[in-house]
């Protein structure tokens, strides 16, 4: 990893260090007053709350990875960092980030399973894909890891078609994608198809979407080679 990487890379997560820090506060605020509600609700028959931290986490990196284009490219070049530098510094903070996240959250996680252990709650559950596996801390770190990479470098792409094409090839790619889901649901086979993938969820299936998000990772760098500072609108 050259100066020029890491400059960038630092750059960044210290950019996005800021929003993750009220992320994370919004995120244990919410937690630790829904746990306060179940203990005081302890003895009312049948009550019982779920939360899954992934749905927090996953929409928090999606968004922050679009934002790695639209707030990071122009800055690079305008410094006369190299497209490919800048796109090798992206693919470092994607995975960086992911097990970051996914570190903290399973971490997280498992101090508030232990504090309402100590307390005695037994009405608030957590919910996580994992759960599919076998669902303790490193499992979770794991699983969220390769799920949290592959939305990454979808929003990290998609981002990249925005600024190259403005809103009109955006639109027409999300439109398509759309009809697409649509034309599944009204057909009877995007409905089949995830009725059949949910309940045979493996290890493999985390691992695929790693992998597309690594092509999706790839089908980038062509946009990257022929991105100016100048924004398509």
């Amino acid at each position: 990893m050259n100066h020029q990487i890491k400059g960038m890379l630092y750059y960044y997560t210290q950019g996005v260090l800021h929003s993750t820090k009220i992320f994370w506060t919004i995120l244990v605020a919410i937690i630790l007053t829904m746990n306060i509600i179940c203990y005081l609700l302890l003895d009312v028959a049948d009550f019982e709350m779920y939360f899954a931290i992934p749905f927090a986490t996953y929409t928090n990196v999606a968004i922050v990875s679009y934002q790695l284009i639209k707030g990071n490219v122009p800055f690079g070049l305008k410094m006369g960092a190299t497209r490919k530098n800048i796109y090798i510094m992206q693919l470092y903070f994607m995975v960086l980030y992911s097990f970051a996240m996914a570190v903290a959250a399973s971490t997280f996680r498992q101090i508030i399973e232990w504090l309402q252990q100590w307390a005695g709650i037994t009405n608030y559950q957590f919910v996580h894909p994992a759960m599919a596996l076998t669902d303790n801390w490193a499992m979770r770190i794991v699983v969220d890891t390769l799920v949290m990479f592959f939305l990454m470098a979808a929003l990290y792409l998609i981002a990249l078609i925005f600024y190259r094409t403005g809103l009109l090839g955006g639109g027409i790619l999300l439109g398509a994608m759309l009809v697409t889901v649509l034309f599944g649901v009204f057909e009877g086979w995007m409905i089949d198809l995830v009725m059949n993938v949910i309940p045979n969820v493996d290890f493999m299936s985390f691992v695929i979407l790693f992998a597309i998000g690594i092509v999706f990772s790839l089908i980038g760098f062509p946009f990257m080679r022929r991105i100016t500072i100048v924004q398509t609108r």
